[in-house]
C-alpha cells in the first residue's frame, strides 16, 4: 500500500503543478459522485421504510433524493473526465520531456549503445505511457476510496457486525497486489524478447529494408523467427497469467463468501425484528455496490501498483543520470589545437563486454592536419571517432588537446568545438533550415549561416530546389523524400555549420555516393579541411575504406584489433610493404579488375 500512496501522491503533486484548476474541479466533482452511490440506497431503504408506514409524503421526498443522487452518480463522473483526462494529457508529456532529456542527459554515449540500456529505455517509454491511466486511475482511486468508507459506515449503522465486510475485502486487496508483482516482475523479465520481436516487425514492413526482403524473399523466414519469439513470450506470459487469475479468484471467492453471510445475517436480524424492511434493503444494495467498488478499487490498485513499479524505475534512472554526469572542474577548452591531440595510452571497453575495443592506444593527431583512420571492420574506428569527439570516456588513458585533458573538460564544451558526420546520421525530418541549422543551434533560424552551410557543404543546388522552408523525409504530407546520397549531403552541411572545429570528424562521408557526388564531397572536404586548418589549427579525421581518398590525408593511421599498428603517409606505408600496403594492393587489384 505504500507504494500505490507513493505513486499517487507523487504523481498528484506533479498534476497541481501542471493544473491546479483542472485537478480541483476532477477530484471534486469524483469524490462528489462517490458520495452520490452510497445516498441512493439510504434513500431507497427509506423510501421503502416510509411506504409501509404509509407516510406517502415522506416517501416522496425520499424518491426525489434517490433520483437527485442517481442522476449525480451519472454524470459527475463524465464531467470529473472532462478534466481529468486533460490533466493526464498533460502529465504525460511532462514525463515524455523528463524521459528524451534523461537518454540525452549523460555526459558520454558508451553506457547508452548498450543493448541493456536499450532494453532499459523501452521499458521507460511503457512506463510513461501507463502514466496518462494512472493519473485517471490515482483520482478515481481516492473517490472510491471514500466510496468504500461511506458505504461501511453506512453497513455499521444496521449492525456493527456488517464492517466485518469491509475487513474482508482487504484480502483480494492483498492478493492482487501480489498478483501485480509478479507479472510485473515476469513483464520485465520478457523485455529482451519484446524488443526482439518489435525489431522483427520493423525490419518486415520497413521500407528502408523491403528492397532485401523482397529480392532474398526473407519475408517467411523473419515471420518464423517472430513466430519463434512470440510463442516464448506467449508461454512465459501465460504461466505469468494463469498464477494471476489464481490470486485474484482466491480474493474474489473469500469477499464472495464474506458477502452472503452479510446478507443472510441481516434477514436474520429482520425476522428477529431487529432491523427494519428499509436496512434489509440499504443492506443488499450496499452490499453489492461494496463489492463492486472492492473489484473497482481492486482494478484501480493493480493499476497503480504496476505505474508505482514503474514510476520508482524513472525515479532510479533520473537520480542515475544525475550522478552520472561529472561536476565542472573548471577547466576550459583551448581556443585553438595548438600541438594538435595526443591519445596517450587510451583503452575503452564497452560495458560488460569481455575484450577492450581499444587498447594501450599512443597517437599524435598534429594541429591542422588531416588524419586517414583506416582499417577493417571491428579494428575499432568508431569506437576511437567516439573518443575523439567527447561521446565515451576512457577506461584508461588521456585524451589531451593543448595541455587539456578531455577528462577534466566540460564535456558539452568540447562537444561544442567537435563536428561530426556520422556515417547512421540522422536523417532531421524537419525543413531543410532546421534539418541544417541544426547543427549550430545559435544559427539554427539564420538563413544566411544555412546558405553558407550548405554552399561549403556542395548542396547548394539541392537548397535551392528544396527551399529553407521546404520540408524533408516522408513523415509529413508535403514532405521532400531524398536519396541517401542527398541526405548525406544535407548531414555534411548540418556539420559544417560550425566554421571553427578544432575536430571534423567524417565517418565513411562518401558510402552513399556516386562517383561525381563522391567527388564534389571530397573537394568539399578538402577544403574545409584547410580553412580549419588555417582557422584554428583544427584536425579534420575521416574514416574510408576507399584508398583513393586515404592519399590525400596528410597522415593515415592503421588500426587493427584495437590497436594502433602503422601510422604515416600515403607513400610512405605502402613503401613499408606493412598492413596498409596490403589494403592498398588489394584495393587496387580489385579496381584494376573492374576496368578490365
Amino acid at each position: 500500500m505504500n507504494e500505490v500512496l507513493f505513486c499517487v501522491g507523487r504523481l498528484l503533486a506533479i498534476a497541481w503543478r501542471l493544473d491546479r484548476r483542472r485537478l480541483l474541479v476532477g477530484a471534486g466533482l469524483l469524490v462528489a459522485g462517490s458520495v452520490a452511490t452510497p445516498l441512493v440506497a439510504v434513500a431507497a431503504g427509506r423510501v421503502v421504510d416510509a411506504a409501509l408506514a404509509g407516510a406517502g409524503s415522506t416517501a416522496a421526498v425520499w424518491a426525489v433524493v434517490a433520483g437527485l443522487a442517481l442522476t449525480g452518480e451519472l454524470m459527475l463522473g463524465h464531467f470529473a473526465h472532462l478534466s481529468y483526462f486533460a490533466l493526464a494529457e498533460l502529465t504525460e508529456e511532462r514525463f515524455n520531456r523528463d524521459l528524451v532529456r534523461l537518454v540525452n542527459g549523460t555526459d558520454h554515449l558508451d553506457r547508452t549503445d548498450d543493448p541493456a540500456f536499450a532494453d532499459r529505455v523501452d521499458l521507460l517509454r511503457q512506463d510513461v505511457m501507463q502514466v496518462r491511466t494512472t493519473v485517471q486511475s490515482g483520482l478515481q482511486l481516492g473517490a472510491t476510496a471514500v466510496q468504500v468508507l461511506l458505504t461501511a459506515l453506512v453497513l455499521s449503522t444496521v449492525s456493527p457486525w456488517l464492517l466485518l465486510l469491509a475487513v474482508v475485502a482487504v484480502v483480494p486487496v492483498l492478493l492482487g497486489r501480489r498478483a501485480e508483482t509478479e507479472l510485473e516482475q515476469v513483464r520485465e523479465a520478457q523485455a529482451p524478447t519484446t524488443r526482439g520481436i518489435r525489431h522483427l516487425r520493423r525490419l518486415a514492413t520497413s521500407p528502408a529494408s523491403q528492397k532485401e526482403i523482397r529480392l532474398s524473399g526473407g519475408a517467411d523466414f523473419l515471420l518464423a523467427r517472430q513466430r519463434v519469439l512470440l510463442e516464448r513470450y506467449d508461454e512465459a506470459m501465460t504461466r505469468a497469467d494463469v498464477r494471476y487469475a489464481a490470486l485474484r479468484t482466491a480474493g474474489q471467492l473469500v469477499f464472495g463468501l464474506g458477502y452472503v453471510a452479510a446478507v443472510v445475517g441481516v434477514f436474520a436480524l429482520a425476522g428477529q425484528g431487529r432491523a427494519s424492511a428499509g436496512d434489509v434493503v440499504v443492506t443488499v444494495t450496499l452490499a453489492t455496490q461494496l463489492s463492486v467498488q472492492m473489484a473497482t478499487g481492486i482494478a484501480l490498485l493493480g493499476s497503480v501498483h504496476r505505474a508505482a513499479v514503474g514510476l520508482r524505475r524513472f525515479l532510479a534512472f533520473e537520480a542515475e543520470v544525475a550522478t552520472s554526469v561529472a561536476p565542472s572542474t573548471g577547466v576550459t577548452v583551448p581556443d585553438r589545437t595548438g600541438d594538435g591531440i595526443r591519445l596517450v595510452g587510451v583503452t575503452f571497453r564497452y560495458p560488460d563486454a569481455d575484450a577492450d575495443a581499444l587498447s594501450d592506444v599512443d597517437l599524435h593527431l598534429p594541429a591542422g592536419t588531416s588524419v586517414a583512420l583506416v582499417g577493417e571492420n571491428g579494428a575499432g574506428k568508431s569506437t576511437l571517432l567516439k573518443l575523439l569527439t567527447g561521446l565515451y570516456r576512457p577506461t584508461a588513458g588521456r585524451v589531451v588537446v593543448e595541455g587539456v585533458d578531455l577528462a577534466d573538460a566540460e564535456p558539452a564544451a568540447w562537444r561544442a568545438r567537435t563536428a561530426a558526420l556520422f556515417q547512421d546520421l540522422a536523417r532531421v525530418e524537419l525543413s531543410l533550415q532546421h534539418s541544417v541549422g541544426l547543427g549550430h543551434l545559435p544559427d539554427v533560424d539564420s538563413p544566411d549561416a544555412v546558405t553558407t552551410a550548405t554552399d561549403r557543404a556542395g548542396v547548394a543546388a539541392l537548397a535551392a530546389e528544396v527551399g529553407h522552408d521546404g520540408v524533408l523525409g516522408t513523415g509529413y504530407a508535403d514532405g521532400r523524400d531524398l536519396s541517401g546520397g542527398q541526405w548525406q549531403g544535407v548531414g555534411f552541411a548540418r556539420t559544417l555549420m560550425r566554421t571553427d572545429p578544432l575536430l571534423l570528424v567524417l565517418d565513411e562521408p562518401a558510402s552513399a555516393l556516386d562517383a561525381m557526388a563522391e567527388q564534389r564531397l571530397v573537394d568539399a572536404y578538402r577544403e574545409v579541411a584547410a580553412e580549419v586548418a588555417a582557422t584554428v589549427g583544427g584536425v579534420t579525421l575521416f574514416v574510408t575504406h576507399r584508398m583513393s581518398t586515404v592519399r590525400l590525408a596528410d597522415l593515415v593511421v592503421v588500426l587493427d584489433h584495437g590497436r594502433v599498428v602503422e601510422q604515416g603517409t600515403h607513400d610512405g606505408l605502402v613503401a613499408a610493404g606493412g598492413r596498409y600496403a596490403d589494403l592498398w594492393a588489394m584495393q587496387s587489384r580489385a579496381y584494376a579488375a573492374a576496368a578490365d
